[in-house]
């Protein structure tokens, strides 16, 4: 017997008092350049697409990205990234949010998985081993589009697919927010690499892999992103903490930056 969709998602609602929690509050926030039934059909709308596809993320993580951007004017230029698919549960999600504040989506994916590597990854901050060997969390190219074309705005989405280190490089567009879930360092160190750049004042890279010891070694390393990034290292918000990480781009942050590159 098919369950009806009305009980699968209260049946989701209920089960998950954090994410309850997250949604209740977004519902909540009169800042957000939403009308509250706008704000109920998102909610609604993203809680049916995890139903339907298998997400990496909680509901709490995939609003706390999309209140960063609701947050923003919309007359605010700069587009959406994701970096990392999976099967495309955020990407459709986040397909909606630029919908509904006129923004371009650009996901980045190879859609064969992640890439042939020797990273040693031990113990998270939670105590688990992961396992991220070439091929893992593949999301083919098709599957991804179908779930955002079903459960999302599929208009609002370019398809970056490449691993990062051929794609990124010829990437220039000015970033409102990045999402980030690669898993692996030196996909991290890419990712910051060529991304956090672009980010526009106030803008904001999350990363879904602040669990990951290797990970944390590329955000808390000064030089490498003096070098590499062409930045000092920014704030951090709950390094070491949780499993998404803010890493906010301010107007000091760039003014530095600024200053070094002109001394």
């Amino acid at each position: 017997m098919r369950i009806p969709y009305r009980l699968l998602y209260t049946w989701r609602c209920l089960r998950n008092v954090s994410d309850l929690s997250a949604a209740l509050s977004f519902l909540a926030n009169t800042k957000l350049s939403l009308s509250f039934a706008a704000r109920l059909k998102f909610v609604s709308r993203i809680y049916k697409i995890s139903l339907h596809v298998v997400c990496a993320h909680t509901e709490t993580e995939i609003l706390e990205i999309a209140t960063a951007i609701f947050m923003l004017p919309k007359t605010s230029p700069g587009c959406i990234v994701e970096a990392g698919c999976f099967k495309g549960g955020a990407t459709a999600k986040l397909s909606i949010v630029a919908q509904l504040t006129g923004r371009t989506l650009y996901a980045f994916d190879s859609f064969e998985g992640l890439p042939a590597n020797t990273e040693a990854h031990g113990e998270t901050i939670f105590g688990g081993i992961p396992g991220f060997e070439g091929g893992k969390y593949r999301g083919g190219d098709h599957e991804v589009k179908s779930a955002v074309a079903q459960y999302g705005d599929i208009s609002r989405c370019r398809f970056m697919k490449g691993w990062f280190d051929d794609t990124m490089p010829h990437f220039h567009e000015p970033i409102v927010v990045a999402f980030v879930d690669v898993d692996l360092a030196s996909s991290t160190q890419t990712c910051l690499k060529y991304l956090y750049p672009l980010l526009e004042p106030a803008g904001s890279l999350f990363s879904h892999d602040g669990h990951l010891p290797l990970v944390l070694s590329v955000f808390g390393n000064d030089e490498f992103w003096q070098r590499e990034v062409g930045y000092p290292k920014p704030r951090i918000v709950s390094f070491g903490e949780r499993k998404l990480l803010r890493i906010p781009k301010t107007e000091a942050v760039q003014n530095t930056a600024s200053g070094a590159l002109q001394g």
